[in-house]
Parts: structure tokens; sequence; C-alpha cells
């Protein structure tokens, strides 16, 4: 299987591709780019490879710009990305499965499994009711945590997400800091299980392995050493919000969106 690689996370496609090469030693990535023009460029030979994988949020826009000028398109796309809202909008580029970040690696095998069978037996039409009832079920009508409880000394206290200014782990606890107050609460929640299943993406983001902001609470970014990006928040911070590097550019298209 030869395959087009569309991801401008250097560490993104470093999973991918050791996904890949774990699982699927034969197959082959004829190319891995990071931008819809170089997408729109390799779109005119889609005789070169048989799949595409694919971000959706690349650093001058949506993939979806690059598919919408390739009305003929024949080969499968297996998008990957952070974001759930874009599921149903897939299907209008020969979606053949959706992948959300952080990537699990058997969620993406399951979805190149089902590549095999698709090239396998040369179909026609990529899309199935088993596909379109799973996206429906999962996105469409997914739901996030509207309020944490807390403990506050001898009492507990409900907070509610619209009233977060970030989270933030550290010395094994993870802690939300309150809107405007400044308050800080310990959580019995992860910053993974925050960022993959708790929180709205629209709403909230993950900076770096130690901080999710609230996009509510920003209020200026500035360039910060290395390519990263410093952040100013409303509510006062106790230690410098920085942006990973290899973060920048998706949280770029985060804030744009």
């Amino acid at each position: 299987m030869r395959l087009l690689l569309v991801e401008d996370e250097p560490l993104a496609q470093q999973r991918i591709r050791s996904i890949i090469g774990r699982n699927f030693p034969d197959w082959e990535v004829i190319d891995a780019i990071q931008s819809i023009k170089s997408l729109k460029e390799h779109l005119k030979n889609t005789g070169n490879f048989d799949m595409i994988l694919c971000d959706i949020h690349l650093a001058d826009g949506l993939s979806f710009r690059a598919f919408s000028e390739s009305p003929e398109l024949s080969i499968p796309v297996i998008f990957i990305t952070a974001y759930d809202q874009y599921a149903l909008r897939s299907f209008d580029h020969n979606c053949l499965d959706y992948v959300l970040k952080p990537i699990d690696e058997k969620r993406l095998v399951k979805a190149l499994e089902k590549a095999v069978k698709y090239h396998d037996q040369g179909s026609k039409s990529i899309l199935n009711q088993e596909l379109i009832d799973s996206l429906l079920n999962n996105y469409k009508s997914k739901s996030y945590k509207k309020r944490f409880l807390t403990k506050m000394g001898n009492r507990y206290v409900f907070i509610s997400a619209e009233n977060i200014a970030y989270f933030y782990s550290e010395d094994g606890l993870t802690y939300l800091v309150e809107s405007g107050s400044s308050t800080r609460y310990i959580i019995d929640h992860s910053l993974s299980e925050l960022e993959s299943d708790l929180l709205d993406p629209l709403k909230f983001y993950r900076i770096n392995r130690s901080m999710i902001i609230h996009l509510d609470d920003l209020i200026e970014i500035k360039p910060y050493v290395n390519g990263r990006l410093a952040l100013s928040m409303n509510t006062k911070a106790e230690a410098n919000l920085v942006v990973a590097r290899e973060r920048v550019n998706e949280f770029k298209n985060w804030i744009n969106q």
C-alpha cells in the first residue's frame, strides 16, 4: 500500500509512521507533506498512491479546501484530527474513517485494516452505513463536562467549566484554576482524560504537557524563545504559560477556528 501523509505536526507525523511501520511493514509512505498547497499538487497525480492519511487543520487552513478542488478523487482518505466537529463534513471528501487525536494505536490500525479491505475489494463507494452510524453516535451528539466537583477544606464545591481559566498538573496532581479569583482546586482527572474525553476542544486547548487553557480567559499571545508562544491570561498565573513548539501551528489553527 502506497500512502500520502498530510500532517504538519512533526510528533504526530512520527507517531503515524511508527504505527504503520510496526503493523504494516510492507507499506510505504510515498511522501509526507504539511500544507494545502502541497496537497493540491499531489492530488493532480493520485496514481502515485493508494490512500491518503490527512490532518484537517494545517498551517495554511483546512485540508478540505484542497479536496474540494478534486471532485473526481477516487482513492480513500482517512482523516486524523484533534477536532470532532468535522466528522460529517468529511464524507464530502472520500472519507473512509475519522480518527481523533491523541492517536490511539489500536484505533488507527483498525482504520488502516479497513483500507486494506477497501483496496482488495476495489470498492467504488466509500460510504457505508456502519461508519455513518458510528460518526452520528460518537461525534455529532457528543457532550462535554459542564462542571467539576472539588473539595475545599471540609466542604465540596462545584466549579462550572465556563468559570475555569486553566488546568495544570504538578507533582502528580491535577488542579483547576478558577477565572478571576485564581483560586486553585484539586480534581480527580488527569490532563489526558480532560483533553480526550471531558473538555470541549473548541474552548479548551492543551498548550504543553502540563497545562490546558480556556480560550475565553486568553487575552494576549507573544512570540517566545525557540519558536514557542507566551500567553497572557485574564486570570493571574504563577508560572509562564508557554505553548510547546510542536503545538504552535495547531494552536494557531485552534485560535483561528
